[in-house]
């Protein structure tokens, strides 16, 4: 009777982590699938100023998949993570990513950025700052921005 139990509960747990791995990513808990219909990158993105996130897969073993704000500017995304974060660590300087908008998942390649942060803290500001004023109103968005790395997204060329 006892091996029938150990087996039981073998089984259970296996069953409830299957269901965990297929649910994720689940509100801000990473995952491995970013799901959607695999989308060919338009040459203009339309608006996505009412969007406020998106899913981005990160390759490695295994892949890791976030939920992230972003913003669009010329027609390029651009992503801002915690350096020390275990996505960021993967993605490293930059790589090849997926980015899921709405239905639709496209490839596109990140790109660190050097040049032109401000412009990319603004506009990402000017997005969130109306919804989440409690995170632009403290020292946490300074502290957030301090150790943080910009990303672009953009067609692979």
């Amino acid at each position: 009777m006892k091996a029938s139990k150990k087996i039981g509960l073998s089984l259970a747990i296996l069953i409830a982590l299957l269901v965990l791995i297929v649910r994720l990513p689940i509100t801000t808990t990473p995952g491995f699938f970013i799901g959607g219909t695999a989308t060919a990158v338009p040459t203009n993105w339309p608006d996505t100023s009412s969007i406020p996130e998106i899913e981005l897969r990160v390759a490695g073993i295994p892949p890791r998949v976030v939920i992230i704000w972003f913003v669009e500017i010329d027609n390029n995304f651009y992503i801002i993570g915690e350096t020390d974060s275990g996505w960021v660590s993967m993605l490293g300087d930059g790589g090849s990513v997926h980015l899921r908008l709405e239905d639709s998942t496209f490839s596109l390649v990140a790109t660190i950025v050097n040049l032109g942060e401000a412009d990319i803290i603004d506009a990402w500001q000017a997005k969130y700052e109306t919804d989440y004023p409690e995170f632009f109103n403290t020292s946490a968005s300074e502290e957030f921005l301090e150790s943080s790395s910009i990303y672009r997204l953009s067609r692979e060329d």
